[in-house]
């Protein structure tokens, strides 16, 4: 598994001992309750945080064995639409690893349909396409990632929020189910577990 990296914000966070899933473990802890985390530092360091979240949540997904052609398959990131935290992350992810498969980092328009990807970050899009898009998201076995309000309550994975000036994050188990993805216990124990659809239908 590769060295954990994240954003000069949060590296006081690191713990330099132990395994390096711990210290990923570690650093998601410390960015959930650290005050760097806060709303009153500004949006960039904000969107920084919210990108080191993704690419740690990356590390914690398990997808189906015939997602990947072989075990040097690159993983394939997509971001759909723009937004501050899209944008970091889509530089935050370039040229990183997670659990020895390269990432690389696709741009998709907010209509395009969500094929050839393992995981997408949902920037500012319209809310009336967001139904199709978690429908696509959880036929094809891709990881839907976002920030929008009730982003894992409508049919989302993972839910990025402020909340208390910190950044936290939502994940929905029946999405995750319904997408055939497993997320490790370590990580649901550290997110606010949240239900709704299981599967958006098709408009």
């Amino acid at each position: 598994m590769p060295h954990l990296e994240c954003p000069s914000v949060v590296e006081n966070a690191l713990i330099r001992t132990g395994s390096v899933a711990r210290r990923t473990l570690a650093v998601l802890v410390a960015m959930a309750v650290s005050g760097s985390t806060a709303i009153a530092q500004p949006p960039a360091a904000e969107a920084q945080v919210k990108a080191a979240f993704v690419y740690n949540f990356l590390k914690f997904v398990e997808w189906p064995a015939e997602s990947f052609a072989s075990a040097r398959d690159s993983l394939v990131f997509g971001i759909v639409g723009t937004s501050a935290t899209a944008e970091a992350a889509a530089f935050f992810l370039a040229g990183k690893q997670a659990n020895s498969r390269p990432i690389a980092v696709r741009r998709m328009p907010a209509d395009a349909p969500i094929i050839g990807v393992h995981a997408i970050f949902v920037g500012d899009v319209r809310e009336s396409i967001q139904p199709q898009v978690f429908y696509e998201a959880a036929s094809t076995n891709v990881l839907s990632i976002g920030e929008a309000k009730g982003f894992a309550t409508r049919g989302g994975v993972i839910g990025l929020l402020v909340e208390d000036q910190k950044v936290r994050f939502e994940i929905n188990p029946e999405a995750a189910d319904s997408a055939q993805l497993k997320i490790s216990s370590k990580l649901l124990a550290l997110a606010k577990l949240v239900r709704g659809s299981k599967r958006e239908q098709a408009p």
